[in-house]
């Protein structure tokens, strides 16, 4: 079956996520994530669902993109990821992502996916529990917080020396969620998505 699925010359090899050191349920979750096959309300709707499309965080239909890199909430929380790496721009899309994180956080690449997947596993959790247990969300910044646990647990399955690195990394990025929370009601302001010729505008948070 892996060779099966990365072996496929008509599209993606998805590599990226069959060769990371994640979880096996989170490498299905990403790749069905990454293919836009995943049960989001757009995706329900176009097998004859007849409930509510409307994102569970805000008011607009509830596609894969959307949900993870284009709802207010998930710019908050590329926001905050984009503040922790100095970035004066944001992903918004999947493919944006690999080539933001690689710009960003040079070096870094054996821990792109373990940063992507765990986001985005922290916010279809968070996602789940609004939509099957009426749980509202207070702040976005609870989405890092979950996906900063992600990030320390997962992080057994790196070496020693990168596994500190990754749990550094993990608080620094907890910090910087408590902040933003300690800061409320401050106004939210979006850092900008990258732009075609990836020049995004500084804009401060």
């Amino acid at each position: 079956m892996y060779n099966h699925l990365t072996s496929d010359e008509s599209g993606p090899k998805f590599s990226h996520i069959w060769k990371a050191k994640i979880p096996y349920k989170i490498k299905i979750f990403c790749w069905l994530a990454e293919k836009n096959a995943i049960l989001t309300k757009e995706n329900l709707v176009k097998r004859n669902w007849v409930g509510n499309p409307t994102c569970c965080f805000c008011e607009d239909l509830e596609s894969t993109t959307h949900l993870f890199f284009l709802c207010p909430v998930a710019r908050v929380i590329w926001g905050i990821v984009g503040r922790c790496l100095g970035a004066t721009n944001i992903p918004g899309d999947f493919v944006q992502y690999h080539s933001w994180i690689q710009k960003w956080l040079p070096g870094g690449s054996s821990t792109y996916m373990l940063c992507l997947a765990a986001i985005c596993w922290a916010i279809w959790k968070r996602r789940n529990k609004a939509c099957f247990d009426n749980k509202h969300l207070k702040h976005p910044a609870e989405i890092i917080i979950h996906a900063c646990s992600f990030i320390s647990y997962w992080s057994g399955l790196y070496g020693a020396d990168l596994q500190s690195k990754i749990l550094e990394g993990g608080k620094v990025l907890l910090a910087c969620a408590y902040k933003v929370v300690a800061q409320e009601p401050r106004p939210l302001i979006y850092l900008p998505a990258p732009q075609d010729d990836d020049s995004g505008d500084e804009t401060d948070a």
